[in-house]
């Protein structure tokens, strides 16, 4: 997958210090091995949709946690009534004995999650949970062919810099570009993608079974 990188308050600059190279690495390397999962004619009441967004999402679930992130962290105190859970969270320990905690929001679907994301990564670094905030979007493009309404790298590029007031915390983010980046094309797999993008257990099982295949492919 081809990336498009923003960075807000330094955060991909923090990250290319040459003591946190293997920590960028990791995370750039997660983002380009993403595939794309094309399944044209997936909706009919929309034909343009063909990339299938939860095959993404469960793509960056088993990277993320092969690689020892913790899936689902609290991004708030464990004590809070309303605790609140991030997508991914790893800390680094790097030959200093120096620490950094990258916290990750995956945002594959409408756009208005995203506020509440830029929310959690800000909790967390009020809390002292977190030093950088990563988020992953598709590129405007891509989401036009995942669903409607979905957030988009270039709106986020817009949006945070303009709540500097209230977004304190490094934020890098990644947009997913999908101009010029190989399909993975599904419908050599299925005749039915419902048997992997349905909300089932059986569905969310036969993803993941994929992906890990697809992982090994690519020897990740």
């Amino acid at each position: 997958m081809k990336l498009k990188k923003f960075s807000f308050r330094y955060a991909e600059e923090i990250l290319s210090n040459p003591k946190y190279k293997n920590v960028l690495s990791e995370i750039l390397n997660i983002c380009q091995n993403c595939p794309l999962p094309y399944y044209p004619g997936k909706s009919t009441k929309q034909p343009k949709l063909d990339i299938v967004q939860q095959i993404i999402n469960t793509y960056f679930l088993v990277a993320f946690v092969k690689s020892g992130w913790e899936d689902e962290p609290y991004a708030s105190p464990s004590e809070f009534k309303d605790a609140l859970r991030s997508d991914f969270r790893k800390t680094f320990a790097l030959d200093d004995n120096e620490k950094i905690t990258i916290q990750v929001e995956v945002e594959m679907g409408n756009a208005a999650s995203s506020y509440r994301n830029y929310f959690k990564i800000q909790l967390s670094y009020a809390n002292d949970l977190t030093n950088i905030g990563l988020v992953i979007v598709p590129c405007s493009t891509l989401s036009t062919r995942i669903d409607s309404g979905v957030a988009n790298f270039e709106k986020c590029v817009r949006e945070i810099p303009s709540a500097k007031l209230s977004l304190t915390v490094p934020i890098f983010v990644i947009g997913l570009d999908d101009i010029d980046s190989e399909l993975w094309d599904l419908r050599k797999i299925t005749q039915n993608i419902q048997e992997y993008s349905a909300n089932s257990t059986a569905a969310k099982e036969k993803r993941k079974e994929l992906i890990e295949d697809y992982l090994k492919e690519i020897n990740f």
